[in-house]
């Protein structure tokens, strides 16, 4: 009984006891035309809200007791409804968990309990679409995604997976439509944006491919070591760039993408290599031999080294890469030191420093045991005329051992 009804009956009860109290004599209450009771007036009065009071209590537990019943049936239902979903995400599940396993089979039998169970379960449509398609039906396979995508349009996973579809039956341009889709309803993920980062390299455009890796960089720099590999990447991507631009014949914007790739990424070594290359056929050698000194100092690769000796095989201003062969010479670690060697003997035999170029040789040991004794030889006999053409095709043999990591 609530404080509402309590007060109500005091105020009912003390009403009663005053009116009785204001009419003390007998009522007459006639049950039939011939039979008559008398009772005091305060126990009729008495009497009237007791009945009165059984007959709210009465009606208020009636319909408290309809209300338990609609609740209880309303409970019954959610009860057996929450059975349901729990039963149907178990399989799903299981389901689930076959895939990744690769059980493929198993996977797809309680999938397919589960659309029966419930066709509007969106997870389960996408799963059996990604399943088809590993299955090699890629055709079934989008009718499932793009059940999935009409029940929820919005669904980043059943998104991702129709993309993938269209990418495995060569549909590239719906490929790329659902990617941007994606990117624009999460501007902050980073997946999309490799996938079609990835269209764009496969093909292998270059401009699109760099403007999209840019937009990749600012979404891991929470991830520092993934940062650092795409932003190499991004350097590798510039070089390829304006190498696209050089072939094409514009040798201004190759020089300036070579430049991006450098600032990009300090060890992208075709960058160097290429940018110095351009300078020199722009008639630049001091610059050629500048942007080729930084790489190496940048990447410790021969290649650079390589590149100037070529370019200075015919001047006498070579005495500040020579400082730099002899420098690296006594910086180097053993392993790498007999190659060096190799390299700077052919530096001092191309100048006419014989005698320091047979010192250099006979105080090391090989690890390149013909391509040694046949420059050695050449110290040894450089009046020979006969020892030219095998001086050149010794020099090209290591200028080629030297630069294999630069050219790949």
């Amino acid at each position: 009984m609530t404080l509402k009804q309590i007060i109500l009956f005091l105020i009912f009860a003390l009403l009663s006891i005053y009116t009785a109290f204001l009419n003390p004599h007998d009522s007459v209450v006639h049950i039939t035309q011939s039979q008559s009771l008398k009772l005091p007036t305060v126990l009729l009065l008495l009497g009237s809200i007791l009945i009165g009071v059984m007959v709210t209590v009465f009606l208020f537990w009636t319909f408290n007791l309809k209300n338990a019943l609609a609740r209880w049936k309303i409970g019954f239902k959610n009860n057996r409804i929450e059975k349901r979903n729990r039963r149907i995400e178990t399989l799903f599940k299981k389901g689930e968990r076959f895939f990744i396993c690769g059980k493929t089979g198993k996977a797809q039998n309680l999938i397919e309990k589960v659309i029966e169970t419930s066709p509007e379960h969106v997870d389960a449509l996408n799963l059996m679409g990604r399943i088809l398609s590993a299955a090699g039906k890629p055709g079934q396979a989008e009718i499932f995604h793009k059940k999935a995508l009409a029940l929820e349009p919005r669904n980043i996973h059943a998104l991702f997976d129709l993309a993938d579809t269209y990418s495995k039956t060569d549909r590239q341009s719906e490929e790329i439509a659902l990617l941007q889709k994606m990117q624009e309803m999460n501007p902050g993920t980073v997946v999309p944006l490799l996938h079609l980062r990835d269209i764009y390299l496969k093909e292998e455009e270059w401009k699109k491919v760099c403007i999209l890796q840019k937009k990749v960089l600012p979404l891991l720099r929470e991830n520092n070591e993934e940062w650092k590999k795409e932003q190499t990447n991004l350097g590798q991507f510039l070089f390829e760039l304006g190498k696209k631009s050089l072939q094409a014949g514009n040798r201004d914007s190759a020089i300036s993408e070579f430049k991006q790739a450098i600032r990009t990424s300090e060890q992208c070594l075709p960058a160097y290599l290429s940018l110095g290359d351009a300078y020199l056929e722009s008639g630049k050698q001091k610059q050629a031999l500048k942007i080729w000194k930084t790489g190496f100092q940048k990447t410790s690769d021969r290649a650079c080294l390589v590149r100037s000796q070529i370019a200075l095989r015919e001047s006498d201003d070579y005495q500040e890469l020579l400082r730099t062969y002899e420098e690296s010479l006594e910086a180097t670690n053993p392993k790498d030191r007999s190659l060096l060697v190799l390299l700077l003997s052919t530096f001092y035999l191309e100048h006419g420093l014989e005698d320091k170029a047979r010192d250099l040789l006979e105080n090391n040991l090989p690890q390149h045991p013909l391509l040694h004794s046949l420059l050695l030889e050449n110290a040894r006999h450089s009046g020979n005329g006969n020892n030219t053409k095998t001086f050149e095709l010794t020099r090209d043999a290591i200028f080629a051992l030297s630069t294999r990591r630069g050219a790949s």
